[in-house]
């Protein structure tokens, strides 16, 4: 749901005197995708739109590592969050919502909350996590499906390099082991106002194909970055960020996808403690109220082409 490809810098620029604070983060998106579905041999396309809207508000501010996206890797600030997406292809459409929150008491404890509604379907987490330090997590969550239940473990561990360097990993595991996501992310300041990070994510499904996923985004400047992500499947995204000011960014995206094979270990409008794949349930509304379609999924292969445009502003 990111091992170093770069040389470690010969020369570190100061991260404090480049640090910005912000104790808000809110994005407002809009998606063109284009659906490429077989079903068993017959070929259909379909266009779709996507509408997406969130806010998370931090307590206690949040502080760059130079780019202006760029965070700590172990989030340690008290926040709550807000979601509203809109989901519609052809004629089926669905209105999803999300609201989240995460409380760090001054002992090292860590509350959670997840209400998020997909596709007429409630999916509720609460989790409970302790900080042993400032650079390791531990966390327990449950999440009720409706239909099912899960209860899900958490490792996230910071490794420190120089300056504001790092290398961060993160396991999360079902109780039964049955789902294992393993991920992790390398970020280094190259001097000169330039950035990179790289990511690595491999998840183990119990008797189902493992899949894998890579990254990188390398900063021009604290303002542009250009970012891509492949996997195993071969689907791919590209995307360009650029900050107008130190409060207003722009992204644009391309990205191709099979519905079945993209991983997911983050639940709508926040992260989540639950691991998983996006379904072709998922990704076209209202096809689980179709019977007949419903017994087709096994048999459906649905290929996406998206384009994604967001505008977001941090203050």
């Amino acid at each position: 749901m990111r091992f170093s490809l770069a040389i470690l810098p010969l020369l570190l620029l100061s991260v404090t005197a480049d640090a910005e604070k912000y104790n808000s983060i809110t994005t407002a998106g809009y998606s063109s995708l284009d659906y490429d579905l077989d079903i068993l041999g017959g070929e259909f396309d379909l266009d779709g739109n996507q509408f997406l809207a969130e806010t998370t508000y931090y307590f206690s501010g949040k502080e760059t590592l130079g780019p202006l996206k760029e965070f700590e890797y172990i989030n340690k600030v008290s926040n709550v969050s807000a979601a509203f997406f809109h989901n519609e292809v052809d004629s089926n459409n669905a209105d999803n919502y999300a609201v989240t929150g995460e409380y760090f008491a001054k002992n090292g404890l860590i509350f959670g909350v997840d209400l998020t509604e997909v596709n007429d379907r409630n999916i509720d987490t609460v989790a409970l996590g302790y900080l042993f330090t400032s650079n390791f997590l531990l966390e327990f969550s449950h999440t009720d499906f409706e239909s099912d239940e899960e209860t899900y473990v958490e490792f996230r561990y910071n490794h420190p390099l120089s300056g504001a360097d790092y290398i961060g990993f993160d396991f999360v595991s079902d109780d039964g082991f049955d789902v294992a996501v393993f991920s992790s992310k390398y970020f280094t300041n190259l001097g000169g106002g330039r950035y990179l990070t790289t990511e690595l994510s491999y998840a183990d499904y119990e008797g189902d194909d493992d899949y894998w996923q890579i990254g990188a985004e390398y900063f021009f400047t604290q303002r542009s970055s250009f970012g891509m992500k492949l996997d195993e499947k071969d689907d791919m995204k590209l995307a360009f960020t650029h900050f107008f000011s130190r409060n207003i960014a722009l992204e644009a995206a391309y990205s191709t996808m099979e519905a079945d094979d993209n991983i997911n270990i983050r639940s709508f409008g926040s992260d989540t403690y639950r691991a998983g794949s996006t379904s072709t349930l998922d990704v076209i509304p209202d096809l689980e109220n179709d019977t007949v379609l419903s017994l087709l999924t096994p048999f459906i292969e649905l290929d996406v082409e998206k384009f994604e445009l967001s505008l977001t502003v941090q203050l």
